[in-house]
């Protein structure tokens, strides 16, 4: 079965940074803040077995399979014409996957200990 979903999705980025209750009260905040959107978190598989079921979709990170994966996780990002991409790890790579999306949807990093700003 197909879900009806408005034609921008939420994405958020977390590859373990914070640890689980911390991803787990930000993926909570977002499916507050957007209801009705369809959340995608772009995770490692073992940070993705510690957040089960709280988002629509998960995608793989693929880091560690080198310059290829990275340039597909870019492409994949920018297929998915999110309203805006939630950074919730603040890590060298994921502020540079930000330059390599396009077009570039709104990025927002959020810190452990921080709140999810609002848009602008």
């Amino acid at each position: 079965m197909t879900a009806s979903w408005p034609a921008e999705p939420v994405i958020a980025i977390w590859l373990g940074a914070g640890g689980p209750e911390y991803a787990t009260a930000m993926l909570g905040a977002l499916r507050m803040r957007h209801a009705g959107s369809r959340l995608i978190l772009l995770t490692t598989p073992e940070a993705a077995r510690q957040v089960e079921g709280l988002a629509d979709e998960v995608w793989a990170d693929g880091a560690a399979r080198g310059a290829a994966a990275f340039l597909a996780r870019a492409r994949r990002l920018s297929w998915a014409s999110p309203a805006f991409v939630c950074d919730l790890e603040d890590s060298p790579a994921t502020r540079f996957l930000r330059f390599c999306v396009w077009p570039r949807p709104q990025w927002r990093l959020v810190v452990p200990g921080q709140q999810i700003p609002p848009l602008s």
